[in-house]
């Protein structure tokens, strides 16, 4: 099927044929224009436009003087990038005054809802729909106190205004008692000044100080026009920035955007990957079969997109995607250009994305966190704004009872990316946090007064005390689930159940630069190795029981980590993890340690990344935590950049929106070693093997760290040789007197040590 299209402006007076070729289904293609390719054109200045034979010219033109071919195509040029005229100049003023009044109708609605308070009626009227009971309570007590403290300003203005009278009645009767009694003195000592000098020096000291208010409140309009100037152009800029204006008055699109990828290009571009069946199939087919392997080529973001249907045979689009850098470089592009999406229905399906050349390396819109009206967010309810896709669109998370691994190589923005994960949830008063930074340069210094528990930096001292909190996570899922159970109870901790308070809010243990733990060669003052790739290792088995089991109970786990491998991050850690991610990495078996298996062979290539220049570019598997085009596993996003600055910014609005809010905290527990064993002896018993008080005690304090699996008979000797009870061997066993632990009880209590 062909089509003609005029494009004015492109083409001078030139006839372009335009080739279409069909489509299977185009019934979502409805905001998508279709680009259309151009065929092959003669040059006019060779063919005689009536006869369609070479041109002859005349002799009596001969002398005239030709304009060079180059000087010629750089006038076009230039004429294409002179300034609009006519209905381009009509559409492009009209888009700017679009920009310039809305921008200032944004700028000073916003400012009348602050101060109306109807941004916070707006908030609640949505939570009340949406049956969040919750957030309308906070909502609603934030919009009182709101109301109380205009109320008290008001009163307070009004006080002033009250008092400004007396004020200056006390004011100008100080002055002229102080004047008079100057020039009583002034009048009596000879020589000086006299009654009358001293007078008139008041009088025309008045007089400057008011010529001085009033050069002051001459400049007023001046001072007020400026700041409603630059309330006009923060408003322009943000309209011109997000390009919010109708599409008829759109910008047009450059012409560098819609040239090169043709279906003709496509076709050409798949011919010469060097596969041999394809290759020899596309030479072998007709116009018709040809056509039939594309749809249209639309345009979808900052970029153009083609559905690819590979001929019957051996070729896949596996075979294809191995060889992506060279369809990058067929089709004039970068390999970071062009992206291949699998229809996971099909083996020869797949849909074909090129980005227009240097889109991708444009600035990522700002994060909509970075509003200082964004907030609050309800992690039941709503998603997190992480970025946008290589085609423009917003990648929404689900964080909700989701285990999340990001890795990448360093100084690739990971910390910035995973950072405004936690913000984002930050905004939600109902979560808990405990952090561990073992890189400890102040990237999240910000969650000091947020986070429950801080760590910060790396070291022996530290790998103990992330171990500890892992540990204590483990703790505190084994209590939600008995309380779980107590309460009669089944299924997920839903958000009726996790209220601040409950016990059961969300909460959230955040390790970053992970690696470090995991190859520290730590041993823990308990006993056993904090790092390590076995069960042997403390942070193993403390990891994986948090993602067999935590998140049913609200419990997450968050791990960042630097180029994974199997040394410094274990296949029973990050298989653990529902939503994977990872920034550049070196390796394609590192990209599959990092996102699983499964992605990578579906075309995920965090790998194919450019290091440097795709910093904070993320290749996401989402899991259960978003549905993606098409049954896909994997997705490309330019994630959002908060930096250190405005992260402090976001977690003073947490703090502020956290106010009045509390939690259930649970302080750690305190257990005495002497008194606990005198518990779990019975009372007839003069004796017990140490092997058998090393279970009691765990059965008398189950969430008790030092009575874990770890407290062994050997283990507990030693701790209570260091309270001055000797354990006593006989018949080979070793035995442990309650007599003894009795006595070094009270003569604790007679010393007075604790």
């Amino acid at each position: 099927m062909t089509a003609v299209h005029e494009h004015d402006h492109d083409h001078d007076d030139r006839d372009a044929e335009v080739i279409r070729f069909p489509h299977r289904d185009t019934t979502d293609q409805t905001d998508r224009e279709v680009v259309r390719a151009v065929a092959e054109r003669i040059d006019p200045d060779q063919v005689d436009e009536a006869t369609d034979q070479p041109h002859t010219p005349s002799t009596d033109l001969a002398e005239r003087p030709k304009t060079p071919p180059a000087l010629a195509g750089k006038s076009r040029k230039t004429a294409r990038e002179a300034l609009p005229t006519g209905k381009e100049a009509a559409k492009f003023t009209a888009r700017h005054l679009y920009y310039l009044g809305g921008g200032a109708w944004d700028t000073f609605s916003s400012s009348y809802s602050r101060w109306t308070g109807r941004d916070i009626d707006a908030r609640i009227d949505a939570a009340r729909a949406a049956g969040d009971h919750g957030v309308v309570a906070q909502l609603s007590a934030q919009r009182n106190e709101s109301r109380r403290l205009v109320i008290e300003r008001i009163k307070v203005f009004g006080e002033l205004l009250l008092q400004a009278p007396k004020f200056i009645a006390m004011t100008l009767s100080v002055i002229t008692a102080i004047t008079l009694v100057v020039a009583i003195i002034a009048q009596i000592q000879p020589g000086g000044l006299d009654f009358a000098t001293v007078w008139s020096g008041l009088f025309e000291a008045l007089a400057t100080g008011f010529d001085w208010i009033a050069w002051a409140a001459s400049w007023l309009p001046w001072a007020g026009s400026a700041l409603l100037l630059g309330a006009l152009i923060k408003g322009y800029n943000r309209r011109r920035r997000d390009q919010a204006v109708p599409a008829g008055l759109a910008p047009p699109v450059p012409r560098s955007e819609l040239v090169n990828i043709t279906p003709h290009a496509v076709v050409m571009a798949l011919r010469n990957l060097g596969i041999a069946e394809l290759r020899k199939w596309i030479d072998g087919a007709d116009e018709s079969q040809r056509a039939a392997m594309l749809g249209p080529v639309t345009r979808y973001g900052p970029g153009v997109q083609v559905e690819v249907t590979l001929p019957h045979g051996a070729v896949t689009w596996a075979d294809v995607n191995a060889r992506r850098d060279k369809l990058a470089g067929n089709l004039d592009r970068g390999q970071h250009e062009v992206h291949i999406e699998r229809d996971a229905s099909s083996e020869r399906e797949f849909t074909l994305w090129v980005a227009h050349s240097g889109a991708l390396d444009q600035p990522v819109p700002p994060s909509p966190l970075l509003d200082e009206d964004f907030g609050p967010v309800d992690i039941y309810r709503d998603l997190m704004p992480w970025g946008v896709s290589l085609k423009g669109d917003a990648v929404l998370l689900n964080l909700l009872q989701q285990h999340f691994l990001l890795a990448g190589l360093s100084k690739q923005g990971k910390t910035a990316a995973a950072r405004a994960l936690a913000l984002w949830v930050a905004l939600d008063p109902s979560v808990r946090f405990r952090i561990a930074d073992l890189k400890g340069f102040g990237d999240w210094s910000m969650f000091a007064d947020l986070a429950e528990e801080l760590i910060e930096g790396a070291g022996a001292e530290n790998f103990i005390a992330t171990s500890d909190m892992l540990e204590w996570g483990v703790g505190e899922m084994e209590r939600r689930y008995e309380k779980w159970r107590a309460m009669g109870r089944k299924g997920d901790v839903d958000r009726e159940s996790s209220q601040p308070g409950s016990g059961f809010e969300p909460l959230i243990l955040i390790v970053d630069e992970i690696q470090k733990l995991f190859t520290c060669t730590t041993v823990h003052p308990d006993g056993g190795d904090i790092g390590g790739t076995g069960k042997k290792s403390r942070a193993v088995r403390a990891a994986q029981a948090l993602h067999d089991q935590a998140r049913a109970v609200n419990i997450h786990f968050w791990e960042f980590a630097q180029n994974p491998t199997n040394a410094n991050l274990p296949v029973v850690v990050r298989e653990g993890a529902m939503i994977r991610a990872s920034l550049p990495v070196g390796t394609e078996s590192i990209a599959k340690m990092a996102l699983g298996e499964a992605p990578v062979d579906t075309g995920a290539a965090p790998h194919a990344l450019r290091v440097g220049k795709d910093r904070g570019v993320v290749v996401l598997a989402p899991g259960e935590s978003m549905d993606l085009p098409g049954g896909a596993t994997h997705t490309t996003v330019r994630t959002h950049f908060i930096s250190t600055e405005q992260a402090y910014d976001i977690t003073n609005r947490a703090k502020r929106l956290r106010a009045g809010v509390h939690h259930q905290v649970d302080e750690p527990e305190q257990r005495d070693l002497l008194d606990d064993v005198a518990a779990v002896f019975e009372p007839s018993e003069e004796r017990v093997k140490d092997t058998d008080l090393a279970p009691r005690l765990r059965k008398l304090a189950p969430h008790w760290q030092p009575y874990g699996k770890n407290l062994t008979g050997t283990k507990l000797r030693e701790l209570l040789k260091d309270n001055k009870v000797i354990a006593k061997q006989r018949d080979g066993y070793w035995f442990v007197w309650s007599q003894d632990v009795n006595t070094a009880r009270a003569q604790r209590e007679v010393s007075g040590d604790a």
